[in-house]
């Protein structure tokens, strides 16, 4: 955004001069207001307005023409190029000794014989636009006399800012925005803006009917009628700041509008009140409609536009650009201005379905708050007063559905000192703030803030820190090494749990691999995993990114098909991350996998087994010491093998799964394989570890050791067993190191040895009550259909 340093200058005092614009514009850029490029205009001297008294050819051109210029002070003679040069007209001339902008002297010489004593001007060569068709012709209706010094009515010798406005600072987007920050930073007074009104050019009328579709759409909508308009340049001066600031002068009318949106960054539009027909209406355009902007081009509007229409049709472009039904003519003497706020978001979509992108558009994107309607219209109708000398006619009419009420924010002071590094007092955070026209008071120890409808970024108490440390500079703020109490640290409960998990896979041979979050839909349907409780994403990267994961074991049989795939023949992983459900939230999870040939040394090229996998599932709830784990087959999940897989249970309660996988998604690998997962809850796990370790001392007495082999139908569970020899408390370990099927051995039957440790805690046991605790054993396995078996 550009902003003229005079311009600013009107609102509040700096000096102008080089040294302090530069100065200004580091403070600006310290304070959070970015300056991109600073721009010089450079100088007019010896120019003035000027009549062509004469005006014949030159005697040795046929395109130069030799001039009289009346000054005022005397008449020169000099020699134009320009074939729009005639007798009569009023024209801008520098004289020799002059300097235009652009740092070009013009010096007293001869051309082809004749002495030019000065040059008439053009636009380009003023610096007032990029090219000209030939020198300027001053209108009559700007009401310059001859002999007018144009460094008097012009405004050069100035500097323009382009700041980098960021896009939660609407008030930054307007100059007086920027001249009530410059205020606050310098610590100087803001000038009022004059919105007074010639009370004798105030007259009844007929109330303007205003009727808003959706208010979500336009929160505001504000008409005022002025009759009397008389239709004309504007000043010199306004021009000039309108070309620094970027725009295009066109009539007194539309340039009043313009200056009044550079000066308050609120845009209006002047609509010609004779080319309207009935009450205004905003409203969405229909699919198929179009509509002639003022540009002469003709807009397909669909349901995302979002137009002023009057009972003829649209007259507008809400918030972007007007329409060529109504638009200012050298003949219109009633305006309807109007003062109105839209949608950020609607106009957004309107102006990216037409593709047309406007001053006003830039500004109603930014959500512009409705209380600065009122402001903005006296304004503007006290410019206009002034260009035109028009007459107000009737009250202001303004619909506002839903009125705004200004929020209140507290502000601690020892936030505001803790996060800024000094000591700020109530008092001096008041004044900061007043500084930017916030209202304060002081309640206790805080700071309670009224915000001004202006400041639409201020919506917590961190943002008033913000402003206080902006406006003290933060350049002043001390900078300190930062002094923080080292404490000695732990991990909690679940980190130390995932730590023995880690150590003890590793430690069996497994490596751990880490996944992305999101749901690996192909494996999640071949595994049979239900999508119910997914967790979408609204705008993913990618298709395989559409939602978060449920399970882990989707994403790790995506790295083992990658492995098979580069001819890998084998091996073990697992993976602790987190899963996410739209019904249990967000959990750490434990899966691993083995797959392929067997890791194990001595195996040949044997395939991994269901004891492979359940030896790291016993050492793995070892190493978190549960030992009080039974295994299940009821209610297993379907990725799994039905009779080789099981349940891991504490206490009745399931902890996880494991098995091998079942024929129809081990099959649906690349290069089927035997795959053996298991799947645990962490939190589960660590809910079970207890803590601190509880250490037992060794036993002073000693053990006493058997065999036991035993005969058992195949269909029943070895757990099953062990619980029943495990019933008595004399009984210390079971250890199972022998399963026989053979001949040896019926047709449905198998045998198991077992190594039972047995021990009392307060004496040793004798050879009598060992028989007897081998006999209660039998007793117990023969209702289960075991029996010892015969040596």
């Amino acid at each position: 955004m550009k902003v003229p340093y005079r311009w600013l200058a009107e609102y509040v005092e700096i000096e102008v001069s080089k040294d302090a614009v530069e100065h200004l514009a580091e403070r600006l850029t310290l304070a959070g207001l970015e300056v991109e490029e600073l721009h010089e205009t450079g100088t007019l001297t010896r120019a003035f307005v000027g009549r062509v008294t004469s005006c014949r050819p030159h005697p040795d051109s046929d395109h130069l023409s030799l001039c009289s210029v009346d000054i005022g002070s005397e008449t020169i003679d000099l020699i134009c190029g320009a074939s729009n040069v005639a007798e009569g007209i009023l024209v801008p001339v520098i004289l020799s000794g002059g300097e235009l902008p652009s740092g070009f002297r013009i010096e007293r010489r001869k051309i082809r014989g004749v002495e030019s004593n000065g040059m008439i001007c053009s636009k380009a060569e003023l610096g007032l636009e990029e090219r000209s068709d030939g020198i300027w012709v001053l209108e009559p209706r700007l009401g310059l006399d001859v002999g007018t010094d144009l460094s008097t009515v012009l405004e050069f010798d100035d500097y323009i800012y382009d700041f980098k406005v960021a896009s939660n600072r609407p008030d930054c987007a307007s100059i007086y925005g920027v001249a009530r920050e410059v205020a606050a930073i310098l610590d100087r007074p803001l000038r009022p803006l004059d919105t007074g009104v010639d009370a004798a050019k105030v007259e009844p009328g007929e109330p303007i009917g205003v009727q808003i579709e959706d208010p979500d759409d336009t929160p505001r909508y504000a008409a005022q009628r002025l009759d009397g308009v008389r239709i004309g340049p504007a000043p010199l001066r306004i021009q000039h700041r309108l070309i620094k600031a970027g725009m295009r002068p066109l009539s007194n009318a539309v340039d009043a509008t313009n200056y009044v949106m550079l000066e308050l960054g609120h845009p209006l539009h002047p609509f010609d009140a004779d080319l309207l027909h009935g009450p205004i209406a905003i409203r969405r355009a229909k699919n198929g409609d179009t509509f002639r902007t003022l540009d002469g081009t003709d807009r397909h509007l669909s349901t995302h536009s979002l137009m002023i229409c009057d009972d003829r049709g649209g007259i507008a472009l809400a918030g972007v650009m007007g329409g060529e039904r109504s638009e200012i003519r050298n003949e219109t003497e009633r305006v309807l201005l109007e003062i109105a706020t839209f949608s950020g978001s609607a106009i957004r979509a309107s102006s990216r379905s037409v593709g047309l992108r406007s001053e006003a558009s830039q500004r109603f994107e930014r959500n512009l708050d409705p209380e600065g309607v009122t402001l903005a219209a006296q304004r503007a109708v006290h410019v206009l007063q002034e260009l035109t000398g028009c007459q107000v006619v009737g009250d202001l009419a303004d619909a506002y559905p839903k009125p705004s009420t200004r929020r209140k924010i507290r502000l601690r002071s020892e936030r505001a000192s803790g996060v800024l590094g000094i000591d700020v007092s109530c008092e001096d955070t008041a004044a900061l703030l007043g500084r930017l026209g916030i209202e304060t008071s002081i309640d206790g120890n805080e700071v309670v803030a009224e915000i001004p409808a202006f400041r639409t970024d201020l919506e917590r108490e961190i943002d008033l820190v913000e402003e206080v440390g902006r406006i003290y500079g933060y350049d002043r703020l001390v900078s300190a090494p930062p002094k923080a109490l080292l404490r000695v640290g732990r991990k909690d409960r679940t980190e130390r749990c995932k730590d023995r998990i880690r150590d003890a896979l590793v430690g069996l041979g497994l490596s751990e691999v880490i996944t992305d979050g999101f749901d690996e839909r192909h494996w999640r349907e071949v595994l049979e995993q239900s999508g119910d409780d997914l967790i979408s994403i609204r705008n993913p990267m990618t298709a395989g990114q559409a939602a978060l994961r449920s399970s882990l074991l989707p994403g790790l049989m995506t790295v083992v098909e990658t492995n098979l795939n580069r001819g890998v023949d084998g091996g073990m992983m697992f993976e602790i991350g987190h899963i996410f459900s739209s019904v249990h939230g967000e959990r750490d999870s434990l899966a691993g996998i083995l797959f392929g040939r067997s890791p194990l040394p001595l195996h040949g090229k044997e395939k991994v087994t269901l004891s492979e996998g359940k030896g790291v599932v016993e050492q793995l709830l070892a190493a978190v010491r549960l030992v009080d784990a039974s295994i299940d087959s009821n209610d297993l999940p379907p990725h799994v093998h039905p009779g080789r897989s099981g349940r891991v249970l504490i206490q009745g309660e399931p902890l996880g799964t494991f098995g091998e996988l079942a024929p129809p998604a081990a099959g649906a690998l690349s290069n089927p394989t035997t795959v053996v997962v298991f799947e645990f809850d962490v939190a589960g796990l660590t809910a079970r570890v207890e803590e601190p370790i509880a250490y037992t001392p060794a036993p002073r007495l000693p053990a006493s050791k058997r065999d036991l082999s035993v005969v058992a139908p195949a269909a029943l569970r070895e757990a099953v067993i062990q619980s029943a020899i495990r019933e008595d408390a004399t009984v210390e370990s079971v250890f199972l190191y022998d399963v026989y099927d053979g001949e040896q051995v019926s047709e449905g039957r198998r045998s198991l040895t077992y190594e039972l440790t047995l021990r009392a805690e307060d004496r040793t046991l004798t050879d009598a009550e060992i028989a007897g605790l081998i006999a209660g054993i039998e007793q117990r396995l023969g209702l289960l259909n075991v029996h010892l078996r015969a040596q």
